[in-house]
This record gives structure tokens, sequence and C-alpha cells, in this order.
């Protein structure tokens, strides 16, 4: 490519750079395309992507992962959610219920 350009991140364990090769890839980045070379105890992940998906490469690897997998955790429970609408409306129904409850007391 003679428009790529190399975002890479150090890490300091094999499970956090596959991590942050895991995250490039949900974002739809080329797994061939992600290198993970080892320097003494640390990791270097470094992706080669095209200029425009420099600045997104480069904070994927740079974000948390703690949050992006949450994030991922959240939009997989919303859309199952969504998916099975008796479920969403029979826990709606069990919350309003719930509320009911709670409020008739005081």
């Amino acid at each position: 490519m003679s428009d790529s350009a190399l975002a890479s991140v150090v890490v300091p364990s094999l499970r956090a750079a596959r991590s942050a090769r895991e995250r490039l890839a949900r974002a739809g980045f080329a797994r061939n395309s992600i290198d993970i070379e080892r320097h003494d105890d640390a990791f270097e992940v470094s992706i080669s992507t095209k200029k425009e998906n420099l600045d997104r490469a480069q904070n994927i690897l740079l974000g948390n992962p703690v949050v992006d997998d949450l994030r991922d955790a959240g939009s997989r429970a919303l859309g199952a959610f969504h998916d099975n609408r008796p479920l969403a409306l029979g826990l709606a129904a069990l919350a309003g219920f719930a509320i009911f409850h709670f409020s008739k007391k005081r």
C-alpha cells in the first residue's frame, strides 16, 4: 500500500496483546494486517492501515480494554433484548409491577 500508515502500541503481556488484536478485528480491521511481536518482556501490537483509518486504529489500540469490553457486552445484551420481544415485555411488566408494589407501600 502506498498510502499506508502504521499504528502500534506496546503492552506488558501476551494476553493484553491478544485483547488488542481482538478489539481491532471486531472493529473491522483485517486480522492478517495485525502483527504481534515480542520485545523482551513486552509485546508490540502493530497494524498497517490506510491513512484515513490511522486515528481510529490508534484510538482502539490506546483505548481502555475494560471499557471497550463493557461496551461490547452492553451492545450484545441490548441486541439479545431486542431479539426476544416477549422476554422484554415480560421484564418490563415485572419492573412495572415492582415499582407499583413499592410505591403503594409508602
